[in-house]
């Protein structure tokens, strides 16, 4: 056998064994992808706390305190926040959900109308079908498929809260032990390539941590600027609809879509004037946080083009469903700044990294 084909079979090998390796490893994060999310939320929060630890180390305050602490400052405001504003969100809640059967069928008979007149213009088969369709059964089929989901709410409530603590856990851990935690993992690299990458650990934590603190205040500021429109608006449950548009913000575009939806149908079935009125709202809303809170509340060292917050969402949600629609932002971010680091800077060192 000649040299020159035995280096093509030693070549084949490697690629074999690769792809073999790399199939192996996306078979095993698929079938541990809910300890691989937990991992990762874990390390975006740690990363959103290590600056207050660090600070704080810096005058004789344990990490160890620090989180026990802050994980008690949290629990007390959210304690306060539901002694204060509970019995409120209750009441809207109830009479919110007590009349989604009713924009339901609103939205239904809207569909309807749509279909009808899209039949017109189909031909006479196309438009007995639509006035066939039986929009009853289909609010009864919606209406049973709920009652079955609700049936497994209870295995749902146990793992998440288990998910919970698991993520917890793992976030105090990363805190506290960052210190003896990177130096040990370090270690597992190539000499040539430690100093690199310990350069790059405070960038990417700053990166993670910075938008975590910025996304839950651009969260609050968009609950409190709603709410307080909606209520300006007299649109009915302002105040939940404000608290559901603060938590939905954490997923970008969807959350804010959904939530405008859903809002404008309210204030619709009040007068169509206050439903463009709301939508003006949410209009203004997204004017303003696209050039002001954004920006200056995440900051464009953590700041990603809109299409690829748009395509990391597609992704992250396909594969991992909501879990993964919420990971998929810093995700993509770090994954952006790690390429930019080791293969644009590689190739083009005198180059700026595009945005």
């Amino acid at each position: 056998m000649s040299s020159e084909t035995a280096e093509k079979l030693v070549l084949i090998k490697k690629a074999i064994t690769i792809v073999f390796i790399t199939l192996l490893l996306l078979w095993t994060a698929v079938q541990v992808q809910s300890i691989l999310i937990c991992t990762f939320i874990a390390i975006i929060l740690a990363s959103a706390i290590a600056p207050a630890a660090e600070i704080l180390e810096k005058r004789k305050v344990p990490r160890t305190v620090t989180v026990i602490g802050l994980y008690i400052l949290i629990a007390i405001v959210y304690v306060v926040l539901a002694i204060s504003l509970i019995p409120v969100i209750k009441e809207q809640a109830q009479q919110l959900f007590s009349v989604i059967p009713q924009y339901l069928k609103q939205i239904l008979e809207s569909l309807d109308k749509i279909q009808n007149f899209a039949g017109n213009y189909a031909g006479p088969d196309a438009a007995d079908a639509v006035n066939h369709m039986d929009y009853a059964t289909m609010a009864k089929e919606l209406g049973t498929k709920a009652v079955g989901k609700t049936i497994n709410i209870t295995q749902d409530v146990f793992e998440a809260l288990l998910n919970g603590v698991f993520i917890l856990f793992l976030t105090s851990y990363f805190v506290i032990e960052a210190d003896k935690m990177w130096p040990q993992l370090l270690l597992w690299l190539p000499e040539y390539r430690r100093e690199k990458v310990a350069t790059l650990i405070r960038p990417l934590e700053l990166r993670l941590g910075g938008y975590v603190r910025g996304q839950v205040l651009v969260s609050v500021a968009v609950a409190i600027i709603l709410g307080t429109g909606l209520t300006l608006l007299q649109v009915k449950y302002s105040l939940i609809l404000g608290l559901i548009a603060g938590l939905m913000n954490v997923v970008p575009f969807v959350g804010s879509i959904i939530t405008c939806v859903f809002s404008i149908v309210v204030a619709a079935n009040q007068s169509p004037m206050l439903g463009l009125a709301t939508l003006g709202l949410f209009a203004f809303e997204q004017w303003l946080e696209s050039n002001f809170i954004v920006p200056h509340l995440i900051g464009k060292n953590v700041d990603l083009h809109p299409l690829i917050v748009l395509f990391s969402l597609l992704i992250g949600g396909t594969l991992f469903g909501l879990p993964g629609a919420i990971i998929a932002v810093p995700l993509a971010s770090a994954i952006l700044f790690l390429a930019r680091e080791f293969y644009f800077k590689s190739i083009n060192p005198d180059s700026t990294p595009p945005e």
